[in-house]
């Protein structure tokens, strides 16, 4: 693979790459980057289940989404600062594996359904989806981030 190609020298860079160098920087990294996965998801869920009518029913979603929407900013940025750097401790080994590829893939679907069908389904009435698409769009949205959850797990697992 193209990508596996470039990347492969990033492992030897010792210097430029702190994970190759201490043993306890993968484990810190790893950590935050679940923790930022927790908030994003974490937040996401009190989305849909709002969009489900199952939390929060005197708030109107349009708010929720809006009171959200800076954590879920700050979860993404954490992910997308930690996931890089722990996909540079071995890169060509990741890129590899199938749960992996399929997280990406997962992450992928799940970030443009929020950004579009989501936001559309949360936005104020009067610029909203029809109501009767908000429970599909977020039984969706909670699929995709379960898809997401479980193929993390499972890069875990090797």
């Amino acid at each position: 693979m193209f990508l596996a190609y470039l990347l492969q020298g990033i492992p030897e860079a010792a210097p430029l790459n702190p994970i190759a160098r201490w043993e306890w920087v993968f484990p810190v990294v790893e950590s935050i980057h679940i923790c930022g996965f927790a908030l994003l998801v974490g937040t996401i869920v009190i989305l849909d289940l709002r969009l489900l009518g199952l939390v929060l029913r005197g708030q109107a979603v349009s708010k929720i989404a809006k009171a959200l929407a800076p954590w879920i900013w700050a979860a993404i940025l954490i992910q997308l600062t930690t996931g890089p750097y722990l996909l540079s401790s071995d890169p060509g080994e990741y890129l590899q594996v199938p749960a992996f590829r399929n997280k990406m893939l997962f992450l992928l679907l799940a970030l443009i359904f929020h950004f579009t069908v989501i936001r559309k389904a949360t936005a104020p009435r009067e610029e909203s989806a029809p109501l009767g698409w908000r429970k599909p769009a977020a039984f969706v949205s909670l699929g995709l981030w379960l898809c997401v959850l479980l193929a993390g797990m499972w890069i875990g697992n090797l």
